[in-house]
C-alpha cells in the first residue's frame, strides 16, 4: 500500500488595531416606495430602460 503525504493546516492570527475611522453613515435596506414608477422614471432613459452610474 501506498503511503500519503499529507500538508498539516496551519492557522495564523494577527491582532491589530485599526487607524482609520469609518464615515458615519448607514446603508438602509430599501424600501417599497423606493421601487415605485415615480422614484424610478428619473433614472429612464428615452427607450425606457433604467441607467445608472
Amino acid at each position: 500500500m501506498k503511503k500519503k503525504e499529507y500538508i498539516k493546516p496551519e492557522l495564523n492570527v494577527y491582532q491589530m488595531e485599526t487607524i482609520s475611522i469609518l464615515a458615519g453613515s448607514e446603508i438602509m435596506k430599501a424600501k417599497e416606495e423606493d421601487y415605485s414608477e415615480e422614484s424610478v422614471s428619473d433614472y429612464r432613459d428615452a427607450s425606457g430602460s433604467i441607467w445608472a452610474d
